[in-house]
């Protein structure tokens, strides 16, 4: 199945880079993964998405969890997400549906957002707090775990 990753956020503020620490990690361990980095991704987001029958994507949220938790929200299924605030100027899961509506036939049959809970994205850093450094890791290895079923 072909399948894509992508990271979303901000390598500059700390913990809201953890889509792109994932997606640079991923590479690096496996790097036959078609893995992108969109930053603050946008609608621009479906473009890279069409075309792929599986899609991951990996982003920061802040939903008031434990920092360093993370969430799978399977899109294709229509899942609830969890109440997500972000620092993007669309926010993810409508640009997702949006997608769905008017590119249904483009779209990847499975779709699944990954948000990992931050700490602090304020402080201007490219290193991830130690919680959010811990998910970004486990999050690579399910991700593994999900490109290979």
């Amino acid at each position: 199945m072909r399948t894509l990753v992508i990271g979303v956020g901000n390598l500059y503020r700390r913990d809201d880079g953890a889509g792109i620490h994932v997606v640079n990690h991923l590479k690096k361990k496996v790097p036959t993964i078609d893995a992108i980095d969109v930053a603050l991704g946008s609608v621009e987001i479906l473009e890279y998405m069409m075309g792929y029958e599986k899609v991951i994507i990996v982003d920061a949220i802040v939903t008031g969890a434990e920092p360093g938790s993370y969430f799978h929200v399977n899109i294709a299924a229509m899942d609830d997400p969890p109440l997500i605030f972000h620092s993007h100027g669309i926010d993810l899961i409508t640009t997702l549906k949006l997608g769905n509506l008017l590119y249904s036939d483009q779209m990847p049959k499975e779709l699944m957002v990954i948000g990992i809970e931050v700490e602090d994205t304020l402080t201007m850093s490219e290193e991830c707090t130690p919680r959010v450094r811990e998910a970004v890791k486990n999050v690579v290895d399910e991700i593994i775990v999900m490109v290979a079923s």
